[in-house]
């Protein structure tokens, strides 16, 4: 069958992926919705409501595969590292310019000029430090404490590459197996940091609450994604896919399938699964099944894409595709028109469908223009400047 086609041409070599980050940003979106407009109770169904923020370790999924993927196949290649100055440019150019426009322009729907517009709210809010301090954790652009993580990721991911460099691996098959080895104990630190961590944190104290919001914490989930950067850098380099990505290629709705199973297994009271029942148990327990359904749905996006298959095509949906190209801007935007709908009336006066309906609109529509304006000219320009500095790099090792 023939490969799907991308909504842009830079986006050929997985074009799904875009439709998984529309999944994700849908995901967070329905979770704000819930969550601001009080629609969580004690029910069953609020309680997976109440996890639909399982669009997060998706994001983290795909920027640990997308981002490692180059890393890991130069090496396979024997090629030389991806240069860092190049990468520090696209990945600049590509998250600030449309925060920085973002920033002010949530903070004066949401009137909180005050707290963003002070010299320690400006260096805090522009320079992706809110996740430091309990106090601004959630302020000015509220979600946007997960950008504060993967802007950090993307420094530590250079670190983590000059490391694995120093890796065995005299062939392919044992960088290969030296490289998910090493990305194991990074999931295992990550996870035993959870564990060690999240039963000393308690809500208002100021000395766990960054520990248990930074990368950290968060590690085991890029490196799932990691991982499958690894086996997908070696099947292009004409290794053989492990059994079980080989035989779910053609059969991608088992990952469709895996992905619902544990997302109900969210919405279990703890107790019922074994495995405890404090709040820290629930929370490390609901975070790795979070980022295993951040496989399932990335997996067939990027594993025999071109195979077809309900999944796939539910994955290339137009719409959504295009919403996946926008899904950066429409996360920045959402949360300030689902509040501000809901302070001017909407809710009380039409009920919350009306304030889905009109919050969803409107963050369609100032992605759109962000993407168009603000996204789409920095993404060409870090393009540019990384151009150059490459030839520059390469004239002066000539």
């Amino acid at each position: 069958m023939a490969e799907p086609r991308a909504v842009v041409p830079s986006h050929a070599r997985f074009p799904l992926v875009d439709g998984v980050r529309a999944i994700a940003a849908l995901t967070i979106f329905f979770f704000h919705i819930a969550f601001h407009l009080g629609l969580l109770t004690q029910d069953t169904l609020s309680r997976y409501l109440g996890n639909l923020n399982v669009g997060v370790p998706i994001f983290f999924v795909v920027s640990g595969f997308l981002l490692y993927r180059p890393f890991v196949a130069a090496r396979l290649e024997r090629a030389r590292r991806p240069a860092t100055g190049p990468y520090a440019v696209r990945r600049a150019t590509r998250i600030i310019p449309a925060y920085w426009v973002a920033l002010p322009i949530v903070t004066v729907m949401l009137g909180i000029e005050a707290e963003v517009f002070t010299p320690s709210g400006i260096v805090t809010y522009f320079g992706f430090l809110q996740i430091y301090d309990i106090s601004t954790v959630v302020g000015g652009i509220g979600q946007a404490w997960t950008l504060c993580i993967e802007v950090t990721f993307y420094a530590a991911l250079v670190v983590w590459a000059i490391g694995a460099r120093r890796l065995p691996g005299r062939d392919g098959n044992e960088v290969v197996r030296w490289e998910l080895v090493a990305l194991a104990g990074l999931f295992a630190f990550s996870v035993l940091w959870q564990a060690l961590v999240a039963p000393a944190f308690t809500p208002g104290d100021r000395g766990y609450l960054a520990a248990q919001i930074s990368l950290p914490a968060f590690a085991d989930q890029f490196a799932l994604g990691m991982g499958l950067a690894v086996i997908s850098a070696s099947a292009a380099a004409g290794m053989k896919l492990p059994q079980p990505f080989a035989a779910l290629e053609s059969r991608p709705w088992v990952w469709a399938l895996a992905a619902v199973a544990l997302y109900a297994l969210l919405g279990l009271k703890i107790g019922s699964v074994g495995i405890g029942e404090s709040w820290s148990d629930a929370g490390i327990f609901r975070h790795v099944v979070k980022g295993l359904i951040g496989v399932c749905v990335l997996a067939p996006a990027v594993f025999g894409a071109g195979l077809g298959g309900w999944v796939r095509r539910g994955l290339g949906w137009r719409p959504l595709l295009l919403l996946g190209l926008v899904s950066y801007s429409f996360y920045l935007y959402h949360l300030a028109f689902i509040l501000t709908l809901d302070r001017v009336g909407w809710l009380h006066d039409l009920g919350w469908v009306a304030v889905t309906v009109a919050s969803f609109a409107c963050s369609v529509a100032a992605a759109a223009v962000s993407y168009r304006f603000i996204e789409r000219p920095g993404i060409a320009l870090g393009r540019r400047w990384a151009a150059r500095i490459s030839a520059r790099r390469s004239a002066t090792h000539a």
